[in-house]
């Protein structure tokens, strides 16, 4: 549990590094996502987004470009999520994601985005414990502190200079979930969202 929290500090401590000088590079865009989240083996289970659960997936998250040419461009997100898993669990997220974008035309663009970052998991049942009195009790349960990696591939289209709409496919990781049987939790998502540029041309 202490690499773990090492490792989450360390990545918390370097987003912050990199939101502090994306400000003084300037914020370029804002986002808004939803959609989907199912627990399946990563890519294998795409399919089951559309017909399996639903666990509603929301995003919000503001980026900046680190570089861009006229085909490529290096991008930085940072993205605050939840994750609602239907009786299981509600995941807070706060991570940050690194962007290969490449613009295959004059209004579309591919991506490539590999995340990092802090997820806290809070369960969705009551829980109870038995007592000394041997009767049973609920118990408060503020949650554990867990790390997440996600790889994501997405694709957008601008409708104007200042709008985008986008769409996310990727794998998300969880862990540790349960170390006995289940050490990383996978998620497939894909999500429907749009982003608005903050740079005037």
């Amino acid at each position: 549990m202490m690499k773990l929290q090492r490792i989450i500090s360390i990545v918390l401590f370097i987003s912050g590094l990199s939101l502090t000088k994306g400000y003084a590079q300037r914020i370029s865009f804002v986002s808004l996502e939803a959609g989907n989240a199912i627990t399946a083996f990563p890519i294998t289970g795409f399919p089951q987004l559309f017909y399996s659960n639903f666990h509603p997936f929301v995003t919000v998250g503001t980026g900046l470009t680190w570089n861009e040419k006229k085909k490529h461009a290096w991008e930085q997100s940072f993205n605050l999520g939840y994750i609602y898993h239907r009786f299981v669990q509600h995941n807070i997220l706060l991570y940050t994601e690194t962007i290969y974008r490449l613009n295959t035309g004059k209004n579309f663009a591919l991506g490539v985005h590999l995340g990092l970052g802090y997820l806290h998991s809070v369960p969705a049942t009551d829980r109870f414990e038995l007592n000394a009195d041997g009767e049973y009790e609920k118990i408060t349960n503020l949650g554990r502190a867990q790390g997440m990696a996600k790889l994501s591939f997405s694709g957008r289209y601008a409708l104007d200079r200042d709008w985008r709409l986008t769409l996310n496919y990727g794998v998300l990781m969880q862990g540790p979930f349960v170390k006995s049987y289940v050490p990383l939790l996978p998620y497939n998502t894909i999500q429907l969202g749009v982003q608005k540029s903050l740079i005037r041309k």
